[in-house]
């Protein structure tokens, strides 16, 4: 009984104290683990925690937190959770170390910010755990630990940084963890898993091993649907561009150890993608770079080697819109961030030895499909480069300084042409090797270029090319090679006609070098060329002046500027020596036109076919010259002589003969500059001229015989003026237009006018006669620059003695012209004629009043003059018409009522009350149109007598022709006759 009362005892005693215990653990541990909690924060943090229920099993040792809040300075969420499952094993005792289950954490909320003043809010839980001294401790094993799963389940993390101008802001969710068999020994597997999401649906996997002796980690790691905008909004403030669109793919393992030393960090990443990416300048409107694909493949980072080996970088497709500003700054670099220079702090650290540099390889990277659109808007229009596709490739990039490079690029150029090149490539010494071949480039994108430097417009041609380039250690360059221009058409802007044309341009053995500098090409082979050459009056070559920008003066100083533009040029920098073997030339036709003769002379040169050896700049060197052709594939033409066209002393002696051509041949030109076919006509031309020390000796002579214009041709630059009168001006009784000029003079002499005679100058001789007929006529038969225009006094169609005087020097003329007639139109001037013709018919009334009164009807013949010149009779006979017109109640002016009203004491003003009521009473009397039109008939007889009088002209050459009515203009009406 004894023995079963003390068995009673003591589980009475087991009972109270499980009892006991387990009161402590339900009840106490939660409360006290509450208050501890609470009281801690508050004593060091200065805020309250929130929790919702803490329940603590001590029998299974699991510990449940829920509803745990932690709250940030401003009030927000810090921490918080919705339940935390804590479960410690039993086996923590045999093992001598905590041993847990699993430890859950159900949907956990962090909140990390980094304030305005760089302050991470994170690092205030800091404040809780006072660092104590560092101490020195010897190596130790590490506090042994074992977890067999911890598990976060819908976590949520949130990161704002208010330390910028636009705080940012992003959150990840769902976050899961998982850890598995953690131990901080080496006998578990140790293996977790990451997963994470973003509301973009951006998401983070990543799984592996973790192991703390030695620290080492092994894993591998994804990050999918990753905005390539998420990052820009992080780093907008540090960007000067915007990262419009991207999809960012990575995938990649890493491993990490320690092997007893500092950490090593080998990070593989296997792929990195990126699709649809898109860039703009901050506040641009559109995007200026917009890829297609970017795969990055197989990138080692290597911490402990500080390297990074790239496999291969493959961009595909894409759309770059490049441009050089009005400004000259290319828009692609506002793609670049100015970074802020870091302050630099003095410290002890600072003065050793530098960080190792970092390696990187990256032996592959290839463009493929790329478009390129670039436009140039420094000029207007903006010039224009489309590359189409574009694909490059640049093999063995690394950051040794004995890297060589190995680039090739092939590439559409603006929808027609193509360009391929290989290069070798030096980085350090800057030596280039390279080989270009190009085809079919349309030169027509250079226009805009050409029209800021020259006064032409290039319509058409395609380039071609192989050439092989050097660049040297020291900078020099050389090239050498061949090139070949196709289809080249010119126009000359000033003429809008064609300047420079060709079928194909062949140019062989081409060699260029910058030390010493020079250019020699070989041969130049022409087929097909055309060349408007020009010699303008003011002694410049039409290429000159086309080669010259727009608004630039171009002009041969004179000889008082020799010596100032000598001292100018002193310093100025040596030209490029330039030398060309021979210019061939086949099947080449030329407009050839020289102005230093007048009149003037041009032809159209067909079949042309000869060469131009030794082109030098050399300014001794003398150009031979021999071209033979045809003018319309039959007449022959010679040019021969010497010339220095590429230095800057000019130099000339050059003939150029053509005899008994018949015109008729030369339709094309003609109907084309002239608008009109040649019937008949023959022309001899001799034609030389030399220039040397600015001294020219010209010899010329033309004779065109029997020229008669035959029917009209349409043609856009022809001329629209009546040919057939200015050709029958040009001609003598014989029907001949002869000239002979020789010139001999210096060029420099600024009275001496010169110009060339060539078939365009030709035609514009005509199109002057046409345009001003009759002062051709009264140079050569008298009557002044305009014998044509007669002036008659107004209301009046009496001819004065010099217009008689000018219209016999017109008969003159009409005789010596037999070919022309004459138009006299009807002429009068309502504005000037009516006044006048109104004052003669108010006189007549008025001579008629005076005649008949008393003394008036005695002497009729001098009545109406004597009262007219006596003011007070003139001033009655001027008051009784203005009453009898107007009426006798009519008001006087106010100067005549005035003096009607004056007292007999009083000076009467007579003048200015005559005046008046003369004006009122010409304004109020009508001249009919009839009467303008009878005056302007009188004006015309009067005229067409005075040139038929004399029977030297006949009368059906003489034509009266209706005119409408003359503008006012001066005070005199002119007639204005006219030929045809």
């Amino acid at each position: 009984m004894g023995r079963y009362r003390r068995y009673l005892i003591g589980l009475a005693i087991a009972v109270v104290l499980l009892g006991a215990y387990g009161a402590a653990g339900f009840l106490a541990v939660p409360y006290y683990a509450r208050r501890g909690l609470q009281d801690f924060v508050r004593q060091h943090y200065g805020r309250a925690v929130a929790m919702a229920e803490i329940r603590f099993n001590p029998f299974t040792l699991a510990l449940d937190v829920s509803g745990f809040s932690l709250p940030d300075a401003d009030g927000q969420p810090l921490l918080s959770f919705n339940r935390l499952h804590v479960g410690l094993r039993l086996a923590s005792l045999w093992r001598l170390a905590p041993s847990f289950g699993e430890i859950i954490l159900q949907q956990p909320y962090v909140r990390a910010v980094k304030r305005a003043d760089g302050a991470l809010n994170l690092a205030d839980l800091g404040k809780g755990f006072p660092s104590a001294p560092a101490k020195a401790q010897p190596k130790s094993e590490p506090m042994r630990l074992f977890i067999r799963r911890l598990a976060v389940i819908s976590g949520t993390a949130a990161f704002e940084d208010q330390d910028r101008t636009r705080p940012f802001h992003a959150e990840f969710k769902p976050i899961a963890f998982e850890l598995r068999d953690f131990s901080t020994t080496a006998r578990t597997g140790n293996g977790y898993t990451l997963n994470a999401a973003s509301p973009e649906g951006e998401r983070l996997t990543w799984s592996g091993t973790l192991r703390l002796e030695p620290v080492s980690s092994h894993g591998v790691f994804e990050i999918a649907d990753l905005q390539a905008r998420t990052l820009w909004r992080y780093l907008r403030e540090s960007l000067s561009f915007e990262m419009a669109s991207g999809v960012i793919a990575i995938k990649g393992d890493y491993d990490l150890a320690s092997e007893g030393g500092p950490l090593a960090l080998k990070l593989n990443v296997h792929n990195i993608l990126v699709t649809r990416l898109g860039l703009k300048p901050n506040g641009a409107a559109e995007n200026c770079i917009d890829l297609g694909r970017i795969e990055i493949a197989d990138t080692r980072l290597d911490l402990s080697r500080h390297s990074v080996d790239i496999a291969k970088v493959q961009l595909s497709g894409g759309d770059v819109k490049a441009w050089m500003s009005e400004q000259g700054r290319l828009n692609l670099l506002d793609l670049v961030a100015a970074p802020a220079a870091p302050a630099v702090a003095t410290s002890p650290a600072s003065t050793g030895a530098s960080a190792p540099a970092w390696t990187v390889s990256m032996p592959d990277i290839a463009i493929a499909a790329v478009k390129v659109s670039a436009e140039d808007r420094q000029i207007k229009p903006a010039a224009a480069l489309v590359l189409d596709p574009l694909n490059v490739h640049v093999a063995g990039f690394n950051t040794s300084p004995d890297d060589t490079l190995d680039l090739t690029l092939d590439s559409g150029v603006n929808g027609s042409g193509r360009i391929n090149a290989q290069a070798r490539v030096t980085t350090k010494s800057g030596a280039v090797s390279a080989h270009v071949e190009a085809a079919d480039l349309g030169l027509q994108a250079l226009q805009p270029y050409i029209a800021q430097y020259t006064s032409m417009t290039l319509l058409k041609g395609t380039l071609g090319a192989k050439l092989d380039i050097e660049r040297g250690e020291d900078g020099s360059l050389a090239v050498k090679g061949k090139t070949r221009v196709a289809g080249l058409s010119t126009v000359d802007n000033a003429l809008k006609q064609d300047f420079v044309k060709w079928k194909e341009l062949l140019i062989a053995d081409l060699s260029y070098r910058s030390k010493p500098a020079g250019l020699r090409i070989g041969t130049v082979t022409a087929l097909e060329p055309y060349v408007r050459m020009i010699i303008a009056p003011d002694r410049t070559v039409n290429i000159k002046n086309i080669l010259t920008p727009p608004g630039a003066a171009s002009r041969t100083p004179p000889a008082t500027d020799k010596l100032a533009a000598a001292d100018a040029s002193a310093g100025a920098a040596t030209p490029l020596p330039v030398s060309i073997g021979t210019v061939r030339f086949i099947n080449g036709s030329a407009d050839y036109s020289d102005l230093w003769i007048k009149p003037s002379f041009a032809v159209g040169i067909q079949t042309l076919e000869g060469t131009v050896s030794g082109l030098s700049s050399d300014p001794k060197s003398r150009a031979k010259v021999e071209l033979n052709g045809k003018v319309d594939r039959y007449s022959p033409v010679h040019i021969g002589g010497q010339i220095n066209l590429l230095s800057a002393q000019l130099y000339t002696d050059v003939t150029m003969s053509m005899k008994d051509l018949d015109l008729t041949i030369v339709n094309p030109y003609s109907g084309h500059f002239a608008g009109y076919k040649i019937d008949k006509g023959k022309l001899s031309v001799d034609v030389s001229y030399k220039v040397e020390q600015r001294q020219l000796a010209a010899q010329q002579h033309f004779v065109v015989d029997e020229l008669q214009l035959g029917d009209r041709v349409e043609s856009p630059d022809a001329v629209h003026l009546p040919l057939k009168i200015a050709v029958a001006l040009l001609k003598d009784r014989n029907g001949v237009i002869d000239i002979d000029l020789p010139m001999n003079g210096s060029l420099d002499d600024p009275t001496f006018s010169i110009g060339p005679i060539i078939w365009k100058a030709f035609v514009n001789l005509i199109v002057k006669a046409a345009t001003a007929p009759f002062a051709l006529l009264g140079h050569l038969f008298g009557g002044g620059e305009h014998p044509n225009i007669v002036e008659f006094a107004a209301g009046s169609a009496e001819l004065d003695p010099p217009a008689r005087e000018q219209l016999a020097s017109l008969v003159k003329a009409l005789k010596e012209r037999p070919q022309l007639k004459l138009d006299v139109p009807i002429v009068f001037s309502p504005g000037l004629d009516r006044p006048q013709m109104a004052a003669a018919r108010l006189r007549q009334e008025l001579l008629a009043r005076a005649q008949n009164t008393r003394q008036g009807r005695k002497h009729p013949d001098t009545a109406g003059e004597m009262a007219l010149s006596d003011p007070p009779k003139h001033f009655q006979l001027l008051v009784d018409q203005y009453q009898a017109d107007l009426g006798k109640e009519a008001q006087l002016p106010p100067s005549a009522a005035a003096l009607q009203a004056a007292k007999a004491k009083e000076t009467p003003a007579y003048e200015t009350a005559i005046a008046d009521l003369n004006a009122a009473l010409i304004n109020h009397i009508e001249v009919p149109d009839a009467d303008l039109e009878a005056l302007g008939k009188q004006r015309a007889q009067a005229i067409q007598d005075a040139l038929l009088s004399d029977g030297q002209v006949d009368a059906a050459r003489v034509f009266i022709v209706n005119a409408p009515p003359k503008p006012d203009s001066g005070d005199k009406v002119k007639v204005e006759l006219a030929v045809k």
